[in-house]
């Protein structure tokens, strides 16, 4: 699988719309509401980068709109995940200013969004809320030259109807090092127990995932080493699970590896780089 990354800015040539400020028209009190970004007919990396940028966009405006702002200006960026079968997932993050009035006062606000995955089909545009918990308390005491920035991070999506719950294990497959601060007390047959493989477990946690949202378990380590990360879910007595390795440094992102779960199961896979705005 092509893992390259395209990154997208709204208001580059892929869309005319992004990135311009909307002003008040006399007599109307606000900045009138835009219409989302048509589904692109040929769903490819870039053109899907390139619609989740303008979608994003489209959407915060929207959002200030409603609320009776008398000016909006976003800017959006996107960059391609992923695409399995039809399904093409992407991240997006906004940034702009917005301006209200009331009583004759000004105000001016700063925008700015984190990272938040969307998924594009030919029949339909998901974006998942992110819930985002910090697995380890705070960095560990290995020496700068054993440690990575950012840390190893996993984002759980949920793109089903129904909620879903994962029990997700983060292992540190490296061998002859100590386990770091981060790891648990547990010993290889303790992990063994738990995962089913030898090696240092570092996390152990559930997630609950909301329907049509997602998760990311941020900050789990920051010790160099290779790690398998493996996430089960149960659903009418049948188990799926997903389970990768993945390297740390990784990706210059704070989720490293995506797993989602779908109406044909679990999946996990490495994530990109993402240029943030």
């Amino acid at each position: 699988m092509d893992r390259r990354s395209f990154l997208v800015g709204a208001s580059g040539a892929a869309s005319a719309l992004a990135g311009c400020a909307d002003l008040v028209t006399p007599g109307e009190g606000g900045v009138a509401e835009r219409d989302l970004p048509e589904r692109p007919a040929d769903l490819t990396p870039e053109s899907v980068a390139a619609y989740v940028a303008d979608y994003e966009e489209v959407r915060v405006h929207n959002r200030h709109a409603r609320e009776g702002a008398t000016e909006v200006t976003v800017d959006a960026v996107a960059t391609f995940d992923r695409a399995s079968g039809g399904d093409y997932f992407a991240t997006a993050q906004h940034a702009g200013t917005v301006y209200e009035e009331q009583d004759g006062a000004r105000s001016v606000g700063e925008l700015y969004g984190r990272p938040v995955p969307y998924l594009v089909a030919p029949d339909r545009t998901l974006r998942l809320p992110v819930t985002r918990r910090r697995v380890a308390p705070g960095a560990s005491d290995r020496p700068p030259d054993e440690t990575a920035s950012p840390p190893l991070g996993v984002r759980l999506c949920n793109v089903t109807d129904e909620p879903r719950e994962f029990a997700v294990t983060v292992v540190r497959r490296s061998v002859g090092e100590e386990s770091d601060a981060a790891t648990t007390d547990a010993t290889d047959a303790d992990v063994a127990e738990v995962t089913g493989e030898e090696g240092d477990l570092v996390c152990s946690t559930t997630a609950a995932l909301d329907p049509e949202s997602a998760v990311e378990l941020l900050a789990i380590t920051d010790v160099r080493g290779s790690y398998r990360v493996t996430a089960s879910m149960e659903d009418d007595g049948v188990t799926g699970q997903g389970r990768i390795e993945v390297g740390l440094p990784g990706a210059d992102r704070a989720p490293n590896v995506d797993v989602v779960i779908d109406e044909s199961g679990v999946s996990a896979w490495h994530l990109p780089s993402f240029e943030g705005i």
